[in-house]
């Protein structure tokens, strides 16, 4: 996540500073680019390794079950007709 925060802020900075310099535009664009990547695969491993340990995934399920909240375990409701 560290280098995702670096790319994004990197090719922001860039994009402001380049101007109408067409190579920093695209060197800017790959930055923020490799940025959002970086982020979704961070977002995607820190998932798995979360459902790989069940103190986080199975047992806040059993608490909301045994205390009968509903609200939590309900399925959301949609709001289009």
């Amino acid at each position: 996540m560290r280098a995702a925060r670096a790319l994004t802020a990197g090719g922001g900075l860039l994009a402001t500073v380049a101007g109408r310099s067409r190579a920093l535009t695209a060197l800017s664009g790959l930055a923020l680019t490799a940025g959002a990547l970086c982020t979704r695969f961070g977002v995607l491993e820190a998932g798995r390794a979360s459902a790989a340990d069940p103190k986080y995934t199975v047992v806040p399920q059993r608490q909301r079950l045994e205390s009968g909240d509903r609200a939590s375990t309900a399925a959301p409701a949609r709001s289009w007709p």
